[in-house]
């Protein structure tokens, strides 16, 4: 006979009912781990249910629901898996979906009844894989791009300061021929991009070239760096600009969502492009702000002006020896209506800093950008804060394996990229909603693992719905169940027993 799998509803008015007439189906004592309040999170938030309705499905007939396939990708991510084969082992852990909203049980056949044999699991790891596999990869990052941050949007997760940080990484693959959308480029062995001009022609011939893609990213910091949230991705061929990519990001987004929430846009020097610059500043009130490269003129008319006598430095920091002598000092000043940038149609405010170590080497480097500081310092210590980028990609490297890919298929590709800082940002929001922004820093695995966020719970089933009580109030629900409901509990409990030691152990 085949078996289905019922969705047990969350409902605790009527299984507190059902628990003090000692009638219930089952219960399970847990505690409940960073994981489960995270999904119960989604759950309250409704996050299922918008997202099954707005995914792109490229099915006609959805025989699973779509919101469980999406539960099954935010699964993978939080176990750091990339591979389905894995699913299976997810899903009978007894975490997350089965004690948390939706919760699971085994009732007679599988979501589309085509079942001959019983299953372990509400659906087989090959059926989300080809799920996903099936979506537009296109469709997808369009759906992050514009309804996920919109659904963010809706859920206060832009702060009204408005700061942005732009960026493009590079993603190598491995000796794979097979990867679709792939490009190579040249590449060390850490997968930094090797400048091919720089080096001479017997230099150039040792180069080995690398299957790659290339990440560019938008994403929203709060000024104290504590709370980090991806509003845009594009994922593409190694070879592709991230300065094109991360232009249409930014159009994108304002033209779905308006001018105002992008305030200050903070970018690497890939990102220098006068025109842009003006266009963002004119049409979208948006400022810029990018360092200077040193062959520049603009950067050049800065520090000519900045050696004038009446030019002021003030000491931003200074490094010493343990016996006190001066290492490196770090001197800063500014420059205003600085014009010397190709096709940009705007006076730039220039913050500068000269740097002098111990044997008087001078360095200079700068800060453009069409937003005027009150104070250098203010300009140097905004900057400082794009280096949480190179934090936020060492985590999804590292810790969420973000090139761990499983298949050389890009759907799936995509799947996993746009699954990863789906839910690193919902994670984000999660710590910013409960108050818990210290956390902001902290990887997966040790989120996963932090105590304070845990507690111990009981759930009850009973009649296709399930509650969470805290064991302080399940003993004293316990503890007042009059003679008829205690013997009706007790029977079950022994009968439980029973059938559990006839199972053995998992």
């Amino acid at each position: 006979m085949s078996q289905e799998w019922i969705i047990y509803e969350q409902n605790k008015p009527k299984v507190r009912h059902d628990l003090e007439d000692g009638r219930i189906d089952y219960l399970d004592l847990t505690s409940w781990s960073f994981l489960d309040r995270f999904f119960a999170f989604l759950i309250s938030s409704e996050f299922f249910e918008w997202a099954g309705a707005s995914y792109p499905t490229a099915r006609r007939k959805d025989e699973i629901p779509v919101w469980f396939l999406i539960s099954c990708a935010i699964q993978m991510k939080l176990h750091t898996t990339a591979v389905f084969h894995n699913l299976k082992g997810i899903l009978k852990s007894g975490a997350i979906m089965t004690r948390v909203g939706g919760n699971i049980g085994l009732k007679g056949g599988g979501f589309n009844y085509k079942n001959k044999k019983p299953r372990e699991t509400p659906v087989d790891q090959d059926a989300v894989r080809k799920y996903f596999n099936d979506t537009d990869p296109d469709k997808l990052m369009a759906w992050f791009n514009q309804d996920v941050v919109g659904w963010f949007r809706r859920h206060r997760g832009f702060d009204q300061d408005g700061i942005f940080i732009w960026d493009g990484t590079i993603l190598p693959l491995p000796n794979n021929p097979n990867y679709e959308r792939a490009g190579r480029l040249p590449l060390d062995e850490e997968g930094n991009y090797i400048e091919m001009s720089k080096l001479s022609d017997e230099e150039r011939k040792k180069i080995k070239y690398t299957n790659c893609y290339s990440l560019t990213s938008l994403l929203h910091l709060s000024p104290s760096a504590d709370y980090f949230l991806y509003a845009g991705c594009h994922l593409g061929p190694g070879t592709e600009s991230s300065l094109k990519a991360g232009e249409k990001l930014v159009d994108d987004f304002v033209d779905k969502f308006g001018r105002g929430v992008i305030k200050l846009l903070i970018g690497d020097r890939e990102f220098i492009d006068g025109a842009m610059t003006t266009r963002f500043k004119k049409k979208y009130k948006i400022d810029l702000m990018v360092p200077l490269r040193s062959n520049m003129a603009a950067l050049e008319e800065a520090r000519f002006l900045a050696e004038m006598p009446e030019a002021k430095w003030d000491v931003y920091a200074v490094e010493k020896d343990k016996d006190g002598n001066i290492l490196k000092k770090e001197e800063i000043t500014a420059v205003r209506d600085i014009t010397l940038w190709d096709n940009c149609k705007l006076p730039l405010y220039v913050a500068l800093m000269r740097r002098t170590d111990k044997d008087g080497k001078v360095e200079y480097w700068g800060l453009a950008s069409t937003k005027i500081f009150k104070h250098p310092g203010e300009a140097f210590d905004l900057y400082h804060k794009r280096s949480q980028i190179e934090e936020r990609h060492k985590q999804l490297k590292l810790c969420w394996l973000l090139y761990a890919f499983s298949s050389p298929k890009f759907s799936l590709v995509t799947t996993h990229v746009v699954f990863v800082l789906l839910v690193y940002s919902l994670i984000q929001l999660y710590l910013k909603r409960k108050h818990l922004s210290d956390l902001a820093n902290k990887t997966i695995t040790t989120l996963r693992s932090e105590e304070r966020l845990g507690k111990d719970a009981v759930i009850v089933y009973s009649r296709e719905n399930f509650a969470v009580f805290d064991l302080d109030e399940y003993t004293d629900i316990i503890m007042k169940l009059e003679e008829a409901p205690r013997q009706r509990l007790r029977s079950w409990i022994k009968e439980f027993r029973k059938r559990k030691k006839q199972r053995g152990p998992p």
